[in-house]
């Protein structure tokens, strides 16, 4: 299921592996010298490297999500969300999979795939962002450097899912150039496909096709 973001930080991880960004305040918007207006998006990402996530990844990313997401669940519930994340998912499909970092800590992750039934699809399906980086374009970042290997290895098709109520996932999945595939009900105006996940789990289905999909809007 794609999501993104929560809380920040987490303890620290061995130092021969990638650790979670600290616990920190958000840092308020960059602003220009005159202090005026917002710098660009894309500065914030100037002092960050994004590159193909490997297996090693796998427990500091899991640590990542339960932390991130403390602020808006219990412990337990981001321990469940972390679940969703098995090593698997690293171990063979890590070539298809970013990471963002900072100074060796992850400030954000994407895992996806190119489906191995056709050679038309690609999945997303887990996107996490520090907190303090919300509202920065990292997950933007993120998906349009997905978006674009997708492209290049012949994928015609991109598809993601999220909750119904995630209001701020559907809205960004929109703005990405992302179209709401047509379910079987309607939760607040939404189409939904009910029982997706398993009984009650219902799911708001994505899909951009690449090839002729309009370029991702301002958000």
């Amino acid at each position: 299921m794609t999501t993104a973001s929560g809380s920040p930080s987490s303890p620290s991880s061995p130092s021969s592996s990638p650790s979670c960004s600290p616990r920190r305040r958000p840092r308020p918007p960059l602003r220009s010298r005159r202090g005026r207006r917002p710098l660009r998006r894309w500065c914030a990402m100037t002092e960050m490297t994004m590159r193909r996530a490997h297996i090693g990844d796998h427990g500091t990313i899991v640590e990542c999500v339960r932390t991130w997401w403390g602020d808006s669940r219990t412990p337990e519930q981001a321990r469940e969300l972390s679940l969703l994340l098995p090593r698997l998912f690293l171990q063979f499909f890590s070539g298809t999979s970013l990471v963002l970092e900072d100074t060796g800590r992850i400030r954000a992750f994407l895992v996806g795939f190119h489906a191995a039934d056709n050679d038309d699809e690609a999945y997303i399906h887990f996107v996490g962002v520090d907190p303090a980086l919300r509202g920065r374009g990292v997950g933007r970042e993120l998906y349009t450097a997905f978006l674009r290997r997708a492209a290049e290895a012949g994928r015609r098709e991109v598809r993601a899912i999220t909750s119904p109520g995630n209001t701020g996932s559907v809205a960004f999945h929109r703005a990405m150039g992302f179209t709401v595939e047509t379910g079987d009900r309607e939760v607040d105006g939404l189409s939904v496909h009910s029982d997706y996940d398993g009984p009650g789990q219902h799911r708001v289905c994505f899909l951009r096709r690449i090839a002729d999909s309009p370029s991702p809007q301002r958000a």
